[in-house]
């Protein structure tokens, strides 16, 4: 299990951002794109296409926070209960073959040919390639984000189980590296998909920055709602 509670205890002074772009299959035009921007311990994960909602993780609060543009709502959940959950979601798997399809099992491994990483359980497949930062706590902040985020989408219950995913980039951040090119394969019974995420490395820009502050303002005048009633 991903322990987070030390990169939470103290909040990392990096400044930087990482766009993420994913494409399904071979299209060239990506059908989502985020600006996930790193700003003195706080992440801002701002959505590029389908601009609709917002999410910051605050590991010092012990917070995420989500927005709604549409809706102009917001809802909070801690850290600690994002971890709890995750826990007793773990703990509730008792059966040896259900453990093995949620990834509970799966091992991270190196692939040769791209000197990359590849983690296996059930019908799904991650495999990627890496990058190394200029300094390792850039690795770190970027796994803790990872982290929540997959923690955040089991509460929600969102997307495919994230424990395998989790495990993967425990592994990369622990190498001091950081996902470049990450290839999702999901195995059907008639045909196969495929999810590839491309990972760019940047500064924050000023235009980054007015977005950060936009944010913080939404903060301050958005409604606040319960979790299970913020729109998905």
């Amino acid at each position: 299990m991903l322990v987070v509670e030390a990169s939470m205890a103290t909040a990392s002074d990096q400044i930087f951002s990482l766009t993420t772009k994913i494409f399904v299959g071979e299209e060239g035009d990506p059908v989502s794109e985020h600006q996930i921007l790193f700003d003195q311990g706080l992440v801002y994960d701002v959505p590029v296409i389908s601009r609709r909602f917002i999410t910051i993780f605050d590991p010092a609060q012990k917070r995420v926070t989500l927005l709604d543009r549409d809706t102009q709502v917001q809802a909070s959940v801690s850290t600690d209960d994002l971890i709890k959950i995750t826990a007793q979601a773990r703990a509730a798997v008792v059966d040896d073959e259900q453990k093995k399809k949620l990834g509970l099992q799966a091992e991270v491994v190196r692939t040769e040919q791209d000197k990359g990483y590849a983690i296996k359980f059930a019908n799904l497949e991650y495999r990627t390639t890496t990058q190394r930062p200029g300094s390792p706590k850039v690795a770190a902040d970027y796994a803790m984000f990872v982290d929540l985020a997959s923690r955040l989408n089991l509460v929600r219950r969102l997307g495919p189980p994230p424990f395998g995913r989790m495990s993967l980039h425990q592994k990369i951040a622990a190498n001091g590296e950081l996902p470049l090119e990450l290839t999702l394969t999901i195995t059907g019974s008639k045909q196969s998909e495929q999810f590839r995420s491309t990972h760019s490395l940047g500064e924050v820009a000023d235009s980054e920055r007015q977005t950060i502050n936009e944010v913080r303002g939404y903060m301050t005048l958005y409604r606040q709602v319960e979790l299970k009633a913020f729109p998905k």
